[in-house]
């Protein structure tokens, strides 16, 4: 089961910042005292086209690549790209391994996961668990995502909306200080 409140959402348009926006936030918000988890799936260009995305350990601080224009055999496909199966582990890992903390970040759950792929089975069970979670979704698969979440509402936030940042930071100092474990409150 979700609970209902422990789930975030930052929205907008493909390639329009949401995750330079999470990477600058997210400094800002360990520098403020939160404890950050979680990871980042930043863009790997070269020659100026897109090659890749490297997932991003908020947490150690590294690197590792993640999405690929071309695959191995049993590696997930979402669109023209390919799911390293490794890094998904570690992904995986990475949201149980942080599920304590403030506010765990997972950019991002797209098309893969809305159909219970990808990372949904870790999503799902890090928020079941009662972990505090901000997550990225494009505007086009926001609906789609909000019927599979069904009946818990997640607070909806545009990264390009004017306070969006002190939004985001007012709702996870309310996160943290009404923080619901398994089982009742903290």
């Amino acid at each position: 089961m979700i609970a209902a409140g422990s789930l975030l959402v930052l929205t907008g348009p493909v390639h329009s910042g949401k995750t330079t926006f999470l990477r600058d936030a997210a400094s800002r918000w360990t520098e403020a005292g939160f404890r950050v988890g979680g990871f980042l799936s930043l863009l790997r260009k070269e020659g100026g086209l897109d090659q890749g995305y490297d997932l991003f350990d908020l947490r150690e601080g590294t690197a590792r690549p993640f999405l690929e224009l071309a695959g191995g055999t049993g590696w997930q496909a979402v669109g023209p790209w390919r799911l390293r199966p490794a890094t998904l582990e570690a992904a995986e890992d990475i949201l149980r391994r942080d599920s304590e903390a403030d506010i765990l970040l997972i950019d991002e759950i797209g098309p893969l996961e809305r159909g219970g792929g990808g990372l949904w089975p870790a999503f799902a069970g890090a928020l079941a668990g009662g972990a505090r979670c901000l997550c990225v979704i494009r505007e086009e698969i926001l609906e789609g995502f909000r019927a599979k979440i069904a009946p818990v509402t997640p607070a909806v936030f545009r990264h390009r909306d004017p306070g969006t940042f002190e939004s985001l930071t007012a709702a996870l100092a309310s996160l943290r200080s009404g923080r619901e474990r398994p089982g009742g409150p903290a």
